[in-house]
């Protein structure tokens, strides 16, 4: 069966992380939605203009930015293949609402579940009463809440969505756990010892060796194929390793903590999601944050996650001050994709921080994409395209990946959303382009 995951315009509210990725592929708890939403079909992405423009212009030849699958599709004989699944990509991927869809879809009858007068997600059977609707919400012609003013049934069934960046964080914590717990039924992983699971794929795993220096003193801790993780690594689950992600001997991941593949990692990380092809790989403190990808963290940087009097963390959202209550004790930063940092950085507690900055000493936030601040003292200057997409181009090569002409065009779909976004919040606009640092690590 198909099945679509449609952006809406609330997407926005969900910051930084989701400017230059699609909200259906952010990691939260085990996995992406549009990972989870694999398990019942083909599933087609329907995204806002510049993120389906640059996947149209990247077609098949490389894996996108973000590092998701292009398409996903399993197995799904079980399901009506006269069945049409469409989900809000901001539904929280979560073992309840995977059983609660793969339910409605079992009883093969169409329908609409909304989150407040929001549609979470609908089932359409494919005919020619239906056409019409899939094309125009295909093509971007027509929004998902459309089909709340039809007359298909609306489902006795609730669907929790992501609403603002905070819940990037609760979201992951709240279902982290049970996700684990549907992957290690996959059948995939095989437990080496209490609380270590291994993937066992043709790719090659850890060594025993390897295995036998590592140090789980709570489970469970997966660990991808063809990961590398050094000896003496203490890990306190629920922890996730993804696939060729490499961990530096004598680093500590606590518990929460999941990563994309292809990331490199040391020094203490909890509580954390890391994108793929994104380096923490230094001494320093990563806790309750979320990193897109490409993201590199120079040596010594850290950030914040607890107030000094340990009430909790707002988030200010703009230049003006303006202050929104996250109800999280515990809060780090927010990093978009692209962004690094030079060495001994110190990033704020409740951060929130653009695509493609360059950050160094003392951080406030917000940080705007594109922006370059070295020190609390200055306001930052605007980072070109060029220089963002220089840096990127060598970071790809370390990956034996090519930097295409579709990954320029969405750098700058990314930096003319950000010029927007500013003009319309009343920000002076961005200063003249400046070098990066020759202390961040490429």
């Amino acid at each position: 069966m198909d099945v679509y995951a449609c952006e809406d315009t609330a997407v926005d509210a969900l910051g930084p992380l989701a400017v230059a990725r699609p909200a259906c592929d952010l990691t939260i708890g085990a996995g992406s939605l549009v990972e989870m939403l694999g398990a019942f079909g083909r599933v087609h992405r329907i995204l806002r203009p510049h993120l389906q423009r640059y996947l149209e212009a990247l077609g098949d030849s490389r894996v996108p930015l973000w590092g998701g699958p292009r398409e996903v599709a399993q197995n799904t004989a079980s399901l009506p293949s006269t069945l049409v699944l469409l989900v809000n990509a901001r539904l929280i991927p979560s073992r309840p609402q995977l059983i609660c869809l793969r339910t409605l879809l079992e009883a093969g009858r169409p329908g609409v579940i909304l989150a407040g007068s929001t549609v979470a997600a609908a089932i359409l059977q494919r005919n020619d009463d239906s056409a019409d609707t899939l094309n125009a919400i295909s093509q971007g012609r027509q929004s998902l809440d459309a089909l709340a003013d039809t007359d298909l049934p609306q489902f006795d069934a609730t669907l929790e969505l992501l609403q603002t960046p905070a819940d990037l964080l609760t979201a992951h914590e709240v279902s982290l756990a049970a996700m684990l717990t549907v992957a290690l039924d996959s059948g995939r992983y095989v437990e080496y010892r209490p609380g270590l699971f291994l993937e066992h794929l043709d790719e090659p795993t850890l060594a025993p060796k390897v295995a036998d220096e590592i140090v789980v003193r709570e489970g469970p801790v997966l660990i991808d194929a063809a990961a590398d993780v050094g000896p003496f690594c203490c890990f306190d689950g629920p922890v996730r390793i993804g696939r060729r992600t490499k961990v530096h001997p004598h680093s500590w991941l606590g518990p929460g903590t999941v990563t994309g593949h292809d990331c490199r990692l040391g020094g203490e990380v909890t509580a954390t999601v890391i994108e793929p092809f994104s380096n923490k790989s230094h001494e320093g403190f990563l806790g309750h944050s979320h990193l897109g990808s490409w993201v590199n963290l120079a040596a010594g940087t850290i950030t914040g996650n607890l107030k000094f009097s340990y009430g909790p963390v707002r988030l200010r959202g703009d230049e003006t001050g303006s202050q929104t209550a996250t109800g999280r004790q515990f809060f780090g930063s927010l990093i978009g994709d692209f962004t690094k940092t030079a060495i001994q950085t110190s990033l704020p507690c409740g951060g929130l921080i653009g695509p493609a900055a360059t950050l160094g000493g003392v951080v406030a936030s917000p940080v705007p994409a594109f922006t370059t601040r070295l020190s609390a003292a200055e306001q930052g200057t605007r980072t070109s395209v060029d220089l963002v997409a220089t840096s990127l181009a060598r970071m790809l090569s370390r990956r034996d990946l090519a930097f295409l002409p579709a990954d320029r065009h969405l750098l700058t779909a990314v930096a003319q959303l950000a010029d927007a976004s500013g003009m319309e919040a009343g920000d002076s606009p961005p200063g003249p382009a400046r070098e990066s640092p020759s202390c961040v690590e490429p």
